[in-house]
């Protein structure tokens, strides 16, 4: 599909700017318009013009469309010569002879079509207003030329009418300022319509915007970035479903950038969702195959500017700009100006900082650099003298280094990655990834590096390192361990038992998961508020069994939460009004999630960050009275989630998101989310969530046939994917039988369809076939956690899956 679907006046990409446009091209038939078109870069400005031009010469009216010089120089009055002068090359005669010989001798000091050409610097000292660009002819023929200029606006539109187009005006000469308010004071005496297309910001956009008129024959048209819905459809069809989330989130509704953003692949190879911070300082999240965004309008100097910003990072001073360019601060000052003048930049909140208008913007001037260049350029940058005040531009530069870190580096990227994991977890996995590269690590940035895969979605990963660290914790304390100390220590365990078992959780292994938790001791659980949330949560996954046992681990959650930790308490309130809902007390629920929503919504986003899937048990609370009022919640956690890069509950999120739509009656909706929370749960490799979503996509009748790449492939029955994703971890017929509850001969007989089915002759080619995580789960007969010290027995499920005594 091809981007920008529209061409017809009236349709597509800013239909309603379209339409006034036109509208008042009707009008200029009865008296000369005066339009400004404004708005940000790569907005879509000059394509507007171009399709207003395209419907004015469909009506059959002359059309001149001219630009100012992109390099910020060229010949005096540069966008009208560029607009008109092949029209007077090809003028009838009779049109010269009527504007007779003195004009014509005005405008041969313009127009080369007639002749003419004036040198640069030929401006009188003084004749030139402050702040303005100088060149173009003398103060008095400025006037001589408006004059002669609208004359010949007059002949060109005859009856049929003109359209005169000047784009990037903000960049024009004071002269064609002059000539614009020229023809405001002396309107042609003809159909014609100027439109001036320009930034909203800007001193040239300034000059612009002052132009009035008493009677208003002035029209404003800003165009300011899509909604949702209109920059969805821009985007081509066949982009993944979450690569499709990242570019509408990124883009911000600008097309420009949304035609950038959706060329290129996703940068991560597994597809973890990169957070909107990654995208404002350090290495681009983007992919290196990303197209370079269109800045041929600034200078060399500006250009060389916003690539020494790009690598900076936002916030940044101009004395950054200077150290990293390398310029001299005279031209880094006058490199920045420019670039806030074309409303690349932006004014940051601490005086005398600037940032870019979009990070999406940054992220892609950042990654048109070579590696080279960039390389160099950060380097430069951390040496920059206000460099000191931002630490994190150091470890974002080790990120982009190799080698093991010292002792010092090693733990500023620990402290990095543990100030981050909630909101940046793809950047902080790779931080704690290289903090444990130092020979000697403790336990501790190992830990802290699984939990960041956990959060941004990549929890077989994740359990594979837990289960290479978890014998750690097995060793004995050291003699001159402090009471202090171990107390620490297990609080570092027990924190990683919650984030193990929410990865178990994650890939459907409950009973594991539920093992995991339950090896902390009650004391521990107690001391971390996440730990009775984690099992209220895993309990109430569990299905009808496991609702009693999650209503009573939720009222343990909210009593072990302090009301001073709003977000903890907040988190186990939600939990507490979706055990209600799932017991049926609607009212209790109601009143839990009343007291819940004004505490999220006070929070701030990244205070939030860790509990993010409080919105998802508020939506599961009031799913089933209120469908609009869950999908408010599905929504709100949805896009909070995005923003942080959180991709382990994007699939839950988009799946309580479908439901709400089908129950609201917005099938289509539905069908939407379903498809994503599909894509989101096979990258996961949680399955048998990826087929909940695929059935619910069915029911709405607008799911296509299954993926052959997707869902295993084959069409497993829920049993046999239960017993497929317990050959990964290695377990025996027998042991599958006792987990399951069932007869070795029937997970015999299961083994033998899914080997049929899959056309495989080996437990090991399942494990292939599926990609399941053959380490990592806990082994059938393991007690997990920093509580086990007993000989760990089997047990067995009771009827329904749920084993006795959880919670």
């Amino acid at each position: 599909m091809p981007h920008g679907r529209a061409g017809a006046p009236g349709q597509g990409v800013h239909a309603h700017e379209l339409a006034l446009l036109t509208e008042e091209l009707d009008h200029a038939h009865g008296s000369a318009g005066f339009v400004r078109l404004s708005g940000e870069p790569w907005v879509g400005k000059t394509r507007l013009a171009l399709r207003l031009a395209r419907a004015a010469a469909h009506r059959g009216w002359a059309v001149a469309c001219g630009r100012a010089a992109r390099d910020g120089t060229g010949r005096p009055f540069h966008a009208l010569v560029d607009a008109l002068d092949d029209q007077l090359a090809a003028a009838d005669p009779a049109v010269l002879e009527r504007l007779g010989p003195a004009r014509l001798r005005v405008l041969a000091q313009v127009f080369p079509a007639l002749g003419g050409s004036v040198p640069h610097g030929s401006v009188p000292h003084g004749s030139v207003p402050h702040g303005s660009v100088p060149h173009g002819p003398p103060e008095a023929d400025v006037h001589a030329v408006a004059r002669a200029l609208r004359a010949v606006l007059e002949e060109l539109a005859g009856r049929r009418g003109l359209l005169l187009v000047l784009d990037d005006a903000h960049r024009a000469g004071w002269e064609v300022a002059e000539f614009a308010e020229h023809l405001l004071r002396h309107p042609p005496d003809a159909p014609v319509l100027t439109v001036l297309v320009h930034r909203g910001s800007g001193p040239g956009a300034g000059r612009l915007a002052s132009l009035a008129h008493p009677d208003g024959a002035v029209r404003h048209i800003p165009l300011r970035p899509l909604a949702r819905e209109a920059a969805a459809a821009l985007l081509p069809e066949g982009l993944a479903p979450l690569h499709r989330e990242l570019v509408l989130r990124d883009a911000e509704g600008v097309p420009g950038l949304l035609r950038a953003l959706s060329d290129g692949e996703p940068h991560d190879a597994a597809g973890v969702p990169h957070s909107s911070l990654e995208l404002a300082c350090g290495p681009s999240p983007l992919a290196p195959s990303a197209p370079a965004l269109d800045l041929g309008a600034l200078s060399p100097l500006a250009r060389l500017a916003a690539d020494a910003a790009a690598a900076a990072g936002d916030p940044f001073t101009v004395e950054t700009v200077a150290h990293t360019a390398p310029l001299p601060l005279g031209l880094a000052l006058r490199a920045v100006d420019e670039l806030h003048s074309e409303g690349i930049l932006v004014p940051d909140p601490r005086a005398g900082w600037s940032r870019f208008r979009r990070p999406a913007a940054r992220a892609l001037v950042h990654q048109a650099a070579g590696a080279a260049q960039r390389r160099a350029a950060r380097e430069r940058a951390l040496a920059a003298p206000d460099a000191g005040e931002d630490t994190g531009g150091a470890v974002l530069a080790l990120l982009e280094t190799a080698g093991p870190p010292t002792a010092a580096q090693a733990a500023l990227l620990e402290s990095y990655a543990r100030t981050t994991v909630f909101t940046q977890p793809a950047r902080a996995e790779r931080a704690a990834r290289r903090a444990a590269e130092r020979p000697g690590t403790p336990p501790g940035p190992h830990l802290l590096r699984c939990q960041a895969l956990v959060l941004c979605g990549r929890p077989a990963q994740a359990l594979t390192e837990y289960a290479r660290l978890w014998p750690r914790q097995e060793a004995a304390p050291p003699p001159a361990t402090t009471e202090r100390t171990d107390r620490t220590d297990r609080t570092v365990w027990t924190e990683a038992a919650v984030w193990r078992a929410r990865a178990l959780r994650l890939l459907g292994a409950r009973p594991q998961a539920r093992r995991v938790l339950r090896a902390v001791s009650a004391g521990d659980r107690a001391a971390v508020p996440a730990a009775q949330a984690e099992l209220a949560a895993l309990l109430l996954e569990s299905g009808r069994p496991a609702r009693g046992a999650a209503l009573g681990a939720a009222r343990r959650a909210v009593r072990c939460a302090p009301q001073s930790d709003v977000a903890a308490y907040s988190h186990a309130l939600a939990l507490l009004a979706a055990a209600h809902a799932a017991q049926g007390a609607r009212e209790a629920a109601l009143e839990a999630a009343g007291e819940a929503g004004p505490l999220l919504s006070g929070l701030g986003p990244e205070e939030a960050a860790p509990v993010v899937e409080a919105w998802r048990w508020l939506g599961e609370a009031v799913a089933d009275g209120d469908a609009r009022r869950a999908r408010q919640f599905f929504r709100h956690g949805f896009d909070l989630t995005l923003h942080h890069g959180q991709g382990h509950l994007l699939g839950s999120f988009a799946l309580g998101l479908a439901r709400a739509c089908l129950h609201s009656g917005e099938p289509a909706a539905a069908a939407r989310h379903a498809r994503f929370a599909a894509a989101e749960f096979d990258r996961l490799t949680a399955y048998d969530s990826a087929a909940t979503a695929r059935d619910l996509l069915e029911f709405t009748g607008r799911g296509p046939e299954r993926n052959p790449e997707n869902d295993f492939g084959i069409p497993l029955s829920t049993r046999e994917r239960e017993i497929a994703m317990l050959i990964g971890p290695g377990l025996t017929n027998k042991q599958i039988a006792a987990r399951m509850n069932i007869s070795i001969k029937t997970v015999e007989t299961h083994l033998g369809r899914i080997f049929k089915k899959l056309g495989v002759r080996s437990r090991a080619e399942v494990v292939f076939r599926l990609s399941i995580p053959a380490a990592g789960f806990p082994p059938p007969d393991e007690e997990c956690g920093p509580a086990a010290r007993r000989p760990a027995t089997v047990r067995s499920p009771a009827p329904g899956g749920h084993p006795p005594g959880s919670g």
